[in-house]
This record gives structure tokens, C-alpha cells and sequence, in this order.
């Protein structure tokens, strides 16, 4: 019995070693290949082929069952592969098919998982992952060569994928937090990306969500949320795009698309806030569009349709609202907005418009429609509840409306060319309507006080009209004809 049972303790201690066992193969075809790992703890797995010259492999793992498959081949020459895993059940995976290809895998924690694939030439792939359940996939160089991608996660469970097709892609990703995702695709030559999902100083930003889609030549795109749950989105499509998104304060949302060659997109969002949303969308060359939002809750719509349109969109305070649509050429758009629940609607139709917004109180209503060209619209609102229409059908129509006070209404129309209309509204409860049918008018609409009411018609050609309110309850109506 004693023999029996030093026989089983035997077998047990056996088994027990043997599973503590680390594995390593190495297969190496060619000439000048070199090769080394270094293996520390128990169950890790190491397999390196090199098929090709002067390769040069170095695997280093420290810990438990972590795993490592290095590839160079076949018929590949002069590639580097470094991997370094310290923890529990990493995973690395390189495959270098090509020549020249630098690939650095550092992984430091549990569970976390590299996979990178470089085809092509001179390309560069540098991983690093330190937390705990983080992914990775670098794909470098199905049809191109000297790619460059460096991604950083510290954390956990944050996921990264770079798609680099083409030559020339250059992309960088930064997560530093839990629950991150970032998706990069650069499909062209020239193209470059950064994505940071991290505070200033490195700290901690969870849960936010980038997706970067390059498809041209020399795009350039840069997403910063600071905070968390921000959604980013960037598409670009033609050459020399660039767009810029910079998120801060925690969930808001970025859609940028611009299709086209030189258009240009800047987006910041929350420095002091939360739960803004922009969405800019170019299609055209040239087009140029910023959205700044401070507060919390702001929406901005941006469409760009043609070329050289400028758009600008200021929103500082909570719950306002702006929709910007440039269709055509040349146009220019400016929207200030500094309160809560102001709204604001411009459409320009034609080339060389302007129009100019300007809203600081709370529950403010603008709308601008201009159709044609070389139309100018200036719309100033100080106060609350204050409402102004303006629609211009023509060429070279100018607008001023001016409304300080509360709960005043303007509706101006021109139809026609050359028409002038300018409203002044100072004070409260104050109403004008203007509408110049033809050419050549000229009105001057001026209300100080309370409760007043002018109408002002012109049709035909070169019309002239003042009307001058002071005080309150008074009524006007001007109709000129030819």
C-alpha cells in the first residue's frame, strides 16, 4: 500500500509539472533569421516561423497561459517583430507578409488580445496594451506600402481597429479609460488620423465611441473627447479634407461627412456642459464650417451643398437650436446664439448670400431663407420671446432687423432685386411686416415702445417708405404701388 500510494503522489507531482511547462517552437527558413524568446511562469505558448532573410524575431512572456504566434513569410525579408506580454492569458498574433515591416506588441495584464497583420513594405505597427480585457486589430498594406499605426489602451475592455489600405496612411489612437472604442479606415495614400480618448493629463474618459473613415488622398482627421459616452463619427471621401472634433463634458455627439476635395470642419463641444449634438455634412470643395458649443444640450445642423461656403455656429447656454443649409456657391452664415431655447433657421439658396444671426436672451425665433444671389440678411434679437422671418427671392436684397426687447414679431419679404428693408424694434409686444414686390424699394421701419403695429407693401419699382414709432399703441399701414 505505502508503494502503491508514493506511486499515485508521484504521478500527481508529474502531471502537476507538466502543466507547468512552457512551450516554444521555432521554425526558421532562410538565411540571416534571428530569433529569441525568453519565457517566464507557466502554460505560455510561443511559435515563431520565419520564412524569408533577415528577419528578426524577440518574444518575451512573463506570467500565465499567455500566448504569442509570430509569422514572417513567407518568402518575407528584413522584418522586426518585438511582443512583450506580462499577466494572464494574453494573445498576440503578427503576421508580417512583405518586406521591411516593424511590428511592436507590449502587453501588460490580463486577457488582453493584439492581432496584426502587415502585408505590403515598410510598414509600422506599435501596440500597446495595460489593463485588463483590451483588444486590438492593426490590418496594414492589403494594396500598398509604408503605413505607419500606433495604438495605445490603458484600461480595460477598450477595443481598437486600424485598417490602413493604400500608402502612405498614418494613424494614431490614445484610450485611456474603460469601455472605448475606436475604428480607424484610411483607404488612399497620405491619410491621417488621431484619435484620443483621454483626458489632458491622461486621466480616465469611459464609454466613448470614434469611427474614422479616410477614402481619398491627404484627408486629415483629429477626435478628442475628454470626458465620457461621446460619440464621434467622421467620414471623409475626396482629397485634402480636414475635420477636427473636439468633445469635453460627457455625452455629446460629433457627425462629421464631408464629400469632396479642401473642405474644412471644426467642432468643439462642452468645455462646460453636457449632451450636445453636432452634425456637419459637406459635399462640394472648399466648404468651410465651425460649431462651437458651451453649455449643455445645444443642436447644430451644418449642410454644405456646392462650393466655398462658409459657415459659423456659436452656441453658448442650453436647449438652442441652429439648422444651417448652403446650397450653391460663395454663401456666407453666422450664427451666434448666447442663452436658452433659442432657435435659429437659415437656408441660402444661390451664390454670395450672407446672412448674419445674432440671438442673446432666451426662447428667441429666427428664420432666414435666402434665394438667389448677393442677398444679405442681419438679424440682431436681444430679449426673450422675440420672433423674426425673413425671405429673400432675388438679387442683391438687403435686410437689417433689429428686435431689443420682448415678445416683438418682424416678418419681412422681398421679391424682386435691390430691395432695402430695415426694422428697428425697441421695446415690447411690437409687430412689423414689410413685403417689397419688385425692384428698387426702399423701408425704414423704426418702433420705440409698446404694443405697435406697422404693415409696409410695396409693388413695383423704386419705392420709398419711413415709418417712425415712438410710444405706444400706435398703427401704420404704408401700400405703394406702380
Amino acid at each position: 500500500m505505502k508503494k502503491i500510494a508514493l506511486s499515485v503522489a508521484a504521478l500527481f507531482i508529474g502531471a502537476v509539472a507538466f502543466a507547468q511547462f512552457n512551450v516554444s517552437n521555432v521554425n526558421q527558413v532562410g538565411s540571416g533569421n534571428i530569433s529569441a524568446v525568453m519565457q517566464t511562469g507557466l502554460s505560455n505558448n510561443s511559435d515563431v516561423d520565419q520564412l524569408g532573410n533577415n528577419n528578426d524575431s524577440d518574444v518575451t512572456q512573463t506570467g500565465t497561459t499567455n500566448d504569442s504566434q509570430v509569422l514572417q513569410g513567407p518568402s518575407s525579408n528584413n522584418n522586426d517583430s518585438s511582443v512583450i506580454q506580462n499577466g494572464i492569458s494574453n494573445d498576440s498574433f503578427v503576421w508580417q507578409d512583405g518586406d521591411d515591416n516593424i511590428s511592436d506588441v507590449d502587453q501588460v495584464g490580463n486577457n488582453n488580445d493584439s492581432f496584426v497583420d502587415q502585408w505590403g513594405d515598410n510598414n509600422n505597427s506599435d501596440v500597446n496594451q495595460a489593463g485588463n480585457d483590451n483588444n486590438s486589430l492593426v490590418l496594414q498594406g492589403y494594396n500598398g506600402d509604408n503605413h505607419t499605426s500606433v495604438v495605445d489602451q490603458q484600461g480595460n475592455n477598450n477595443i481598437s481597429t486600424v485598417l490602413q489600405d493604400g500608402d502612405s496612411n498614418d494613424s494614431y489612437v490614445e484610450q485611456v479609460g474603460n469601455s472605448n472604442i475606436s475604428d480607424v479606415d484610411q483607404l488612399g495614400i497620405d491619410n491621417q488620423s488621431t484619435v484620443w480618448q483621454s483626458t489632458f493629463t491622461l486621466g480616465t474618459s469611459d464609454n466613448n465611441d470614434s469611427t474614422v473613415l479616410q477614402n481619398g488622398n491627404d484627408n486629415i482627421s483629429f477626435v478628442w473627447q475628454d470626458g465620457d459616452d461621446h460619440t464621434s463619427d467622421v467620414i471623409q471621401s475626396g482629397n485634402n479634407n480636414d475635420a477636427y472634433s473636439d468633445q469635453w463634458g460627457t455625452n455629446s455627439t460629433s457627425t462629421v461627412t464631408q464629400t469632396g476635395n479642401d473642405n474644412e470642419s471644426d467642432v468643439f463641444q462642452g468645455y462646460l456642459g453636457t449632451n450636445h449634438n453636432s452634425t456637419v455634412t459637406q459635399t462640394g470643395d472648399l466648404n468651410k464650417s465651425y460649431v462651437f458649443q458651451n453649455g449643455n444640450a445645444n443642436l447644430s445642423f451644418v449642410t454644405q451643398l456646392g462650393n466655398n461656403n462658409d459657415s459659423d455656429v456659436n452656441q453658448n447656454g442650453q436647449f438652442n437650436g441652429s439648422t444651417v443649409l448652403q446650397n450653391g456657391n460663395d454663401n456666407t452664415s453666422d450664427v451666434d446664439q448666447d442663452g436658452s431655447a433659442n432657435n435659429s433657421n437659415v437656408g441660402q439658396t444661390g451664390n454670395f448670400n450672407i446672412s448674419d444671426v445674432i440671438q442673446n436672451g432666451n426662447n428667441n425665433g429666427s428664420g432666414v431663407a435666402q434665394i438667389g444671389n448677393n442677398n444679405d440678411s442681419f438679424v440682431n434679437q436681444q430679449g426673450i420671446l422675440n420672433a423674426s422671418s425673413v425671405f429673400q427671392s432675388g438679387n442683391l436684397n438687403i435686410s437689417d432687423v433689429d428686435q431689443i426687447g420682448n415678445f416683438n414679431f418682424s416678418d419681412v419679404k422681398q421679391f424682386g432685386n435691390n430691395n432695402d428693408s430695415d426694422v428697428n424694434q425697441t421695446g415690447n409686444n411690437n409687430t412689423s411686416g414689410v413685403i417689397q414686390t419688385g425692384n428698387n424699394h426702399w423701408s425704414f421701419v423704426n418702433q420705440q415702445g409698446n404694443l405697435n403695429v406697422s404693415t409696409v407693401s410695396q409693388t413695383g419699382n423704386n419705392h420709398s417708405s419711413i415709418v417712425n414709432q415712438i410710444g405706444n399703441g400706435n398703427s401704420s399701414v404704408v401700400t405703394q404701388s406702380n
